[in-house]
């Protein structure tokens, strides 16, 4: 492609996927507002554009002078980038004929389970915790509730997300099977109540009924749907599901896409959704199982995770039980003056809130270098539409910073470079990289969600969400969760722990060391941490 037109088509990429006009073809496009699942939308469209490329050409060629001047060299060097996501390796080529020949009658297809899915069953079977991992999200809806209706959207949805229609084989195949379901009931229970008392008594108990209830792997479907109808035109929606079958990007898809089809059919109109590409569950499998036959990534991995731990690990043998809650709320504000400084720096939002986790860690350690936090990173397949298929597409990593003293701008740019370093073994397990170590990687989590998919509710016509809840709870001592407009709660600091594990103190403290290197970020990315705590 000529350079000028590929430079113009890129920039018009960069422009409508993230939602600016703004942007210049030097800006770089994670310090602009791109993130992972936009940056996969970005890779898709410009390789279905004749400018074939994979992520990590955009890691490493962030401004879209820099990536058309890579399509070019690349053309020009005799190959094109390799793009991935290339539809060819679809369920026949996955599953064994053997396997596919025995499955019973009503699978109408299935997929090995990826090594992610089958460590955190793993998990769940080890600590005996019915709600590891066991996932709800609640609302209050205003409108209508027709049961029909919303049975209808459900069955819909259903048919939509195969993950909904899915269950787990672990022992009758050659392998670990996801089996997807043909004709599968939609799991929706509804009570009507009279009151708001009455519809919060009801969605507490069914709450505490399924987080009691072990959830069997062998029968679809692994989620759940309750209605609490009333009083007035409003009912109060909750979604339980494991974390197996889908991760947190695909749970808001899940939520905005029932509500959406639910709209639709009170308005009687199109609901507008296109049709989610099945292969990208496929070909996530086959990418996952390349790294993990990657000697390169296990050596990666080791180098990132081998120092010592910041917790003492002889304290525990056993997933956490990250029971406590800590929350800390931000102004949006501020979150937009460290998207400027992360700008200013030319790192991402995410990379400069990493640094000051990791230097948060550090003080509380008492150590100023091997701080190493766990990671979750993105690995979805670089395929058309690929953030609207639900599953299970995240890992979570260690990254090593080697030291936590410096400025703002230089410890978020060690990050950066780490994460893109990273970016080619990143779908290699988490289980894999702690069997080759021989213990945990890491003690504490870190995330970062903005979960902009949530803003398309704005668009429904004959209903509105508001009172929203979630419950989760993972495996790690202490995960820390920077979140960006979340729904119900805005923007700021989830934390879970293990009481057990972590103290309230320890707790607090990180709690006001975040806050207040939050708040120094955004004063002056230049400048170096300090002891100083938030106030």
């Amino acid at each position: 492609m000529d350079p000028e037109l590929a430079t113009s088509a890129l920039l018009a990429i960069f422009r409508e996927e993230i939602g600016s006009e703004q942007i210049g073809p030097d800006d770089d496009f994670y310090a602009v507002g791109g993130d992972s699942l936009i940056a996969v939308r970005v890779v898709a469209r410009a390789t279905a554009q004749g400018m074939p490329m994979r992520l990590l050409d955009l890691l490493m060629n962030p401004s879209v002078h820099e990536l058309a001047e890579h399509v070019r060299s690349a053309a020009a060097g005799g190959g094109p980038a390799e793009a991935g996501g290339s539809g060819a390796h679809l369920e026949g080529g996955l599953v064994d004929a053997g396997d596919r020949a025995a499955m019973p009658a009503g699978v109408l297809d299935a997929l090995p389970a990826s090594a992610l899915q089958t460590g955190l069953i793993f998990q769940c079977e080890m600590a005996e915790d019915p709600g590891l991992y066991h996932d709800l999200i609640g609302l209050r809806v205003t409108a209508p509730y027709d049961e029909d209706l919303f049975r209808s959207a459900l069955r819909e949805l259903m048919a939509r997300h195969r993950a909904l229609r899915s269950s787990f084989d672990l022992g009758s195949y050659s392998e670990s099977m996801q089996l997807f379901w043909g004709d599968v009931v939609e799991p929706l229970e509804t009570e009507r109540v009279g009151t708001a008392a009455e519809g919060d008594a009801a969605v507490t108990a069914w709450r505490d009924k399924q987080l009691s209830t072990t959830l069997d792997w062998e029968r679809a479907p692994l989620f759940r749907c309750h209605v609490a109808a009333g009083p007035g035109d409003t009912f109060r929606l909750t979604v339980a599901i494991h974390h197996a079958i889908m991760d947190g990007w695909s749970f808001a898809t899940v939520l905005v896409d029932l509500l959406t089809l639910y709209d639709a059919r009170l308005t009687g109109t199109g609901h507008g959704l296109p049709e989610p590409p099945e292969a990208a569950a496929a070909e996530f499998v086959r990418l996952e199982r390349a790294d993990v036959d990657s000697p390169e990534a296990a050596a990666f991995w080791r180098a990132q995770c081998d120092v010592p731990p910041l917790l003492d690990r002889e304290r525990y043998g056993r997933p956490a039980d990250a029971s406590g809650r800590r929350t800390e709320v931000l102004p949006p504000g501020l979150f937009a003056e460290l998207r400027a400084r992360a700008a200013e720096a030319k790192v991402p939002l995410k990379s400069l809130l990493l640094a000051v986790h990791c230097w948060a860690l550090g003080r509380i350690a008492g150590r100023t270098t091997d701080v190493v936090t766990g990671v979750v990173v993105n690995g979805r397949p670089e395929m058309p539409d690929a953030d609207r298929v639900v599953g299970l597409f995240l890992n979570t990593v260690p990254l090593r910073l080697p030291s936590a003293s410096g400025t703002w701008a230089a410890l978020a740019r060690t990050l950066w470079e780490a994460e893109v370093a990273a970016a080619p073994h990143r779908r290699h397990p988490l289980a894999l990289i702690e069997e080759n170590l021989g213990r945990r990687s890491f003690d504490v989590a870190f995330n970062f969600t903005d979960f902009h998919v949530y803003r398309r509710l704005s668009g429904l016509r004959a209903l509105a969400a508001d009172g929203w809840w979630d419950r989760d709870k993972a495996s790690h001592p202490l995960s820390c969760d920077f979140t960006l407009d979340y729904p119900g709660f805005g923007s700021g600091l989830l934390l879970s722990f293990d009481p057990d594990l972590v103290t309230g103190e320890q707790v607090e403290e990180y709690v006001a060391l975040a806050v207040g290197g939050l708040r120094a970020a955004a004063r002056d990315v230049h400048s170096a941490g300090t002891e100083s705590r938030d106030g």
